[in-house]
């Protein structure tokens, strides 16, 4: 109950949210940020409510900053360009490789769809504050297993901790070796991404430099998901 009692308290204070419009091709994709002190946090995924819930509530305990986007579209967005329909993940984004590759897999790849997506990873970077970030996200097919030996994310992960004890679909992905060792000695799975993992175009290749976690939980989970947030 106190969750939902803090993110009301977050509802009512979203009036200070500025929103940055990009048109995608045909597309108006609302960057709404709201500004705040402390961990900045990411929301990438519109259809991923779980994550978005959380994340307003350990703001409501914490402080920090919110971006997340606003379209028509669910988990990809959708735009249309010289009467040609476009798809993309817009957590596929934030390199030139990525940005084909995503264009390419969820529907074509052209010079000019690639400048329309270009200019929203642009302005995403262009928000997103100095210091630690903090991106939330639910899923219902990725997990941590898919970093076992064997598996096809293996050789992405410098290092991986599964605890017996937590849900394989609740983790971190850091950048960074003292978030991952802090948060195994907290009990919490984790993966440590390695330097030469595979560009994806994904945020956590764009800051592989910089102080990174990305908070993974299942869709139902949204007290776990608040307790990593606050970890992090």
């Amino acid at each position: 109950m106190k969750y939902w009692l803090l993110l009301a308290l977050v509802i009512l204070q979203t009036g200070c949210a500025i929103n940055h419009k990009v048109m995608v091709g045909n597309e108006p994709v609302i960057i709404k940020q709201t500004p705040g002190k402390g961990k900045a946090y990411v929301h990438v995924h519109q259809n991923e409510t779980t994550a978005l819930k959380a994340a307003k509530v350990a703001i409501a305990k914490q402080g920090g900053s919110l971006l997340t986007l606003v379209h028509s579209g669910d988990r990809n967005i959708v735009f249309h360009l010289h009467n040609q329909r476009y798809e993309f993940d817009p957590n596929r984004i934030y390199s030139d490789k990525g940005i084909k590759k995503t264009l390419a897999q969820f529907s074509r790849y052209t010079p000019e769809a690639h400048r329309e997506v270009k200019k929203l990873a642009s302005k995403i970077k262009d928000l997103i504050p100095e210091g630690k970030v903090i991106a939330v996200h639910n899923n219902s097919t990725y997990s941590l297993k898919d970093y076992l030996p064997g598996h096809k994310l293996a050789r992405d992960a410098q290092a991986m901790h599964m605890s017996p004890n937590n849900y394989y679909r609740n983790f971190y992905l850091v950048t960074q070796f003292k978030d991952y060792l802090r948060l195994k000695m907290n009990g919490f799975n984790g993966i440590l991404q390695r330097k030469t993992a595979t560009d994806d175009g994904s945020m956590s290749i764009f800051l592989a430099k910089s102080q990174y976690i990305n908070v993974e939980a299942g869709y139902n989970q949204l007290a776990e998901q608040v307790r990593m947030l606050l970890y992090a």
